[in-house]
């Protein structure tokens, strides 16, 4: 599908902690894509357009598009996070091929913080779909970075979407845990991902999320002697921006 201008209107926003918000636009029609995609969204300015791209967060099956995003306090995010409902953007897009292989028999996301937007993406619509086309006797395993428990972004939806898909689990790594917490604790480490996967070096993965932790991610797969064709990355260039 070509990339193309569309014009739609801010319907709602939500807070996710006190740093990440959501922001739902209206679905303009004739605008398609496929989960895990991302799109440019351009705000109006006294100087012109402003414009950063953004993954979707929501999925094909939903009837709004959703962003979510860290309020960095740069001229771009106190923007966005002033516009009042109702405020009318243009979006352009699709772009992307990081999407869900459905063929592929073992899946791990490798993602942190904000990277989880087009995971929620790819989940979200293979849980609406009931996970048609997928291969017989797929694993799926999502090895989630936050910084806190309280920070975990769609921590609901993701304990749903997992229970709700046969073959898929979620493995949180919390790098401040507080005092009771019973999950792993630090960061995604080969020495973690082999505890949790059998034959690491058979999986696909997907990375996804700054560049620092894209190039950890891939330093560590060099670790567990993925090979390349294994690998599936999406950097979020601009991440402060």
């Amino acid at each position: 599908m070509t990339a193309q201008t569309y014009e739609t209107a801010l319907v709602e926003k939500i807070a996710r902690d006190p740093g990440t918000k959501s922001f739902r636009f209206a679905r303009p029609a004739g605008y398609t894509f496929t989960a895990g995609q991302f799109l440019q969204l351009a705000l109006p300015s006294p100087e012109g357009p402003l414009v950063h791209a953004f993954s979707h967060a929501d999925s094909p099956t939903e009837p709004h598009i959703e962003i979510t995003t860290r309020l960095t306090g740069s001229a771009y995010k106190n923007t966005l996070d002033s516009l009042p409902v109702g405020s009318r953007v243009q979006i352009k897009g699709p772009y992307g091929k990081f999407v869900f292989a459905y063929e592929r028999p073992r899946i791990a996301f490798l993602t942190g913080g904000i990277g989880i937007t087009p995971v929620r993406s790819m989940l979200k619509y293979l849980v609406d779909t009931g996970g048609q086309g997928r291969a017989e006797g797929q694993e799926i395993v999502l090895f989630y970075g936050s910084s806190t428990v309280e920070g975990i972004i769609y921590r609901e939806e993701l304990e749903q979407f997992a229970a709700a898909l046969t073959g898929c689990r979620l493995i949180h790594v919390i790098s401040q845990p507080s005092p009771g917490w019973e999950g792993h604790a630090g960061h995604i480490t080969a020495r973690l991902v082999r505890s949790e996967i059998n034959f690491p070096a058979t999986w696909t993965y997907y990375v996804v999320g700054p560049p620092g932790m894209v190039a950890a991610m891939q330093k560590m797969l060099d670790e567990l002697e993925v090979p390349a064709e294994q690998r599936i990355t999406e950097q979020f260039a601009g991440y402060d921006s």
